[in-house]
């Protein structure tokens, strides 16, 4: 019980931080006030997905894949539902997972002369960026044949 409390309180920890800084960087980038909650919602859910994934102890490139499709979908059910641009809500979602960190780190870590442990950060850097970019095609594609029809008839009811 206290695990999975721990658990819990973890998994918020992450969704109210990420909801901070994808609100934060959609207030850089000036996305219209009104979507930077929703905005921030779908960047923790797509940072927790991510989180979720990795902590139990899938690769980079799948976490990133789950991470880039709820996204993706996500994103583009609210464009539809209050009329915005997707990129409103998918770019400042996008900011807790992209690989910044993990290139520093690469960096750094090339620059202490330590070459191996370099070239693995910059392979999984690599892998997550492929991963999200695989995700972003994969849920676009989804969304234009599956979801689109299916949201546009029950709107249009």
């Amino acid at each position: 019980m206290l695990a999975v409390m721990s658990h819990a309180l973890l998994l918020l920890y992450h969704f109210i931080f990420s909801f901070i800084s994808s609100v934060s960087f959609g207030i850089v980038c000036d996305v219209p006030r009104k979507t930077l909650v929703t905005g921030g919602i779908i960047g923790a859910i797509g940072w927790c997905g991510y989180w979720e994934m990795w902590s139990h102890g899938h690769s980079v490139f799948m976490s990133s894949l789950v991470c880039s499709l709820l996204l993706a979908n996500i994103g583009q059910i609210c464009a539809i539902k209050f009329k915005n641009p997707v990129t409103v809500y998918f770019v400042p979602g996008l900011v807790p997972v992209v690989p910044g960190v993990t290139i520093y780190d690469a960096f750094r870590t090339l620059l202490l002369d330590e070459y191996g442990n370099s070239a693995k950060i910059f392979l999984n850097s690599f892998y997550g960026a492929i991963g999200l970019a695989v995700g972003i095609i994969i849920a676009d594609s989804i969304f234009r044949v599956v979801l689109k029809p299916l949201l546009n008839k029950k709107l249009n009811k």
